[in-house]
């Protein structure tokens, strides 16, 4: 029974670690994962100025983005492949700057309701990226 009871425990062990593996590596080597909108959250007081966000390719223009305001674009779902967003922005009287941003889908996230990207601009100008699901209520 002991011998048994230490197999059991090692297979258990080896298959959570398995697939808690698979869960964490992301869309490219799991589940496929889409996304259906990019939103920008301005927290701080000054006005962003001539902000894109662009991905694979596709252009996501906010223009400019008030003092604690807000720029969304919403589309069809898209396949999220862990490709690095550019974001492209000036904050302030700064010099305009370019962020390049990887993403890593959090590990309880579960394919089939698409994720939205959420950049935020913290008080101070610093950018900040997550990936939200969306569920339905």
């Amino acid at each position: 029974d002991l011998y048994f009871a230490i197999k059991t425990k090692s297979a258990l062990t080896g298959c959570a670690a398995f697939l808690l593996t698979a869960c964490v590596t992301g869309p490219n080597d799991g589940p496929a994962f889409t996304y259906s909108e990019i939103e920008v959250i301005n927290n701080s007081v000054e006005t962003i100025q001539s902000m894109t966000i662009t991905v694979t390719g596709r252009v996501t223009d906010c223009g400019d983005i008030v003092a604690l305001g807000i720029c969304s674009e919403r589309f069809g779902r898209r396949s999220y492949t862990q490709a690095p967003f550019v974001v492209e922005w000036t904050f302030g009287n700064k010099p305009r700057q370019t962020d390049e941003i990887e993403i890593a889908v959090p590990a309880y996230n579960a394919p089939g309701n698409p994720l939205y990207v959420e950049l935020e601009i913290s008080p101070e100008g610093a950018l900040s990226a997550s990936l939200v699901q969306k569920i339905p209520p």
